[in-house]
C-alpha cells in the first residue's frame, strides 16, 4: 500500500528516517532535489539501503542504475543495469509505483511482503523519493529499502524454547 502523507516520525526504522531527513536536506527549499545533491560519502552507512533507478522520460523505461547490497540481498540476484522492462515479474509489481513518483513528483512509503523476490515471505519497507536534474521533471527515482523478516516468522526463528 503506497502512503504518500506522512511525516518523519511515521517512518518504521533509523535506516529510513536517515535516508529521509537526507533527501529533505538535500532538497533544502526547492521541490526536488538533483542526483547532483547526492554525495556518497556522505551515506556511507546508508548505501547499502538505497537504490536509484534511471528515468528514461522519453521511452518511459526504468533503468536500474545502482541497487543497494540490501537489495541485492534481498533479491537473490544483483539486477544494476537491467531495464525493468527486463525483469517482468518486478515489473509487473513495481511499475506502477515508480509511475507514481514520476507523475507526482513527491515521496511515498510503502509496506509490503517482498513478492517481486523468491524471499516473498520477507516484509519491505520502500521509501520513494524523486530526483531531478532540472528541479521539476523526475530522472532518477530514488529508494530507501529495509527488508526483515515477519514479526511472526522471526519470534519462531528467535525463540529457543520451542
Amino acid at each position: 500500500m503506497l502512503i504518500e502523507k506522512f511525516s518523519k516520525d511515521d517512518l518504521p526504522n533509523s535506516i529510513i528516517r536517515e535516508i529521509y531527513q537526507y533527501w529533505v536536506d538535500m532538497k533544502g527549499d526547492r521541490p526536488i532535489p538533483s542526483r547532483a545533491d547526492l554525495n556518497p560519502a556522505d551515506i556511507v552507512k546508508l548505501l547499502p539501503h538505497i537504490s536509484l533507478i534511471g528515468v528514461d522520460n522519453e521511452t518511459g523505461r526504468y533503468k536500474m542504475r545502482l541497487i543497494g547490497t540490501e537489495t541485492v540481498k534481498a533479491m537473490g540476484v544483483d539486477v544494476t543495469g537491467k531495464y525493468l522492462d527486463e525483469l517482468p515479474k518486478v515489473e509487473r509489481l513495481l511499475k506502477e509505483n515508480y509511475d507514481w513518483l514520476v507523475k507526482e513528483k513527491r515521496p511515498y512509503i510503502n509496506f509490503a511482503k517482498l513478492k517481486w523476490s523468491g524471499k516473498s515471505y520477507m516484509d519491505y519497507y520502500a521509501l520513494g523519493l524523486p530526483l531531478a536534474s532540472n528541479g521539476k521533471d523526475v530522472d532518477i527515482l530514488m529508494y530507501g529499502m529495509y527488508y526483515q523478516f515477519p514479526k511472526e516468522k522471526r519470534t519462531k526463528f528467535y525463540n529457543l524454547e520451542e
